[in-house]
């Protein structure tokens, strides 16, 4: 059981979302994974916006976009340079971009709209 490498790899990705999703810091301060809504007392609230409190689920989908892009990232580098077909790589590389970018456009859009900071591109004067 210990040589087994799919075994190791499972770890791995579980340390990496644990790791990237917060999961430690909702544990340490007794994070709840979602709140009852202030203003309807029937909705629950899944994320919280400000930059003062985070809830569990928004950590858990935070993490889960970090380890989609980190899971293609390894998918790209260890698996699809093994493939013959040209064509069959540049497919699945450009599926591959496309779902990265969604997913870090994703979590750039949720910190803009918690924290209320833009984050942009800088551009030189000279362009």
């Amino acid at each position: 059981m210990v040589h087994d490498p799919k075994l190791w790899m499972s770890l791995a990705v579980f340390v990496y979302f644990f790791s990237v999703s917060g999961a430690m810091h909702n544990i340490i301060r007794k994070m709840p994974m979602f709140m009852g809504d202030r203003n309807e007392p029937g909705k629950m609230v899944y994320f919280y916006q400000g930059s003062g409190m985070q809830l569990g689920a928004e950590g858990f989908a935070i993490g889960f976009l970090y380890s989609v892009v980190g899971m293609i990232l390894a998918f790209v580098t260890h698996v699809l340079v093994r493939v013959k077909n040209v064509g069959v790589q540049r497919g699945v590389m450009f599926v591959a971009m496309v779902v990265a970018y969604w997913a870090v456009r994703k979590v750039i859009y949720l910190d803009n709209w918690k924290t209320g900071y833009s984050i942009h591109a800088f551009l030189p004067s000279g362009w």
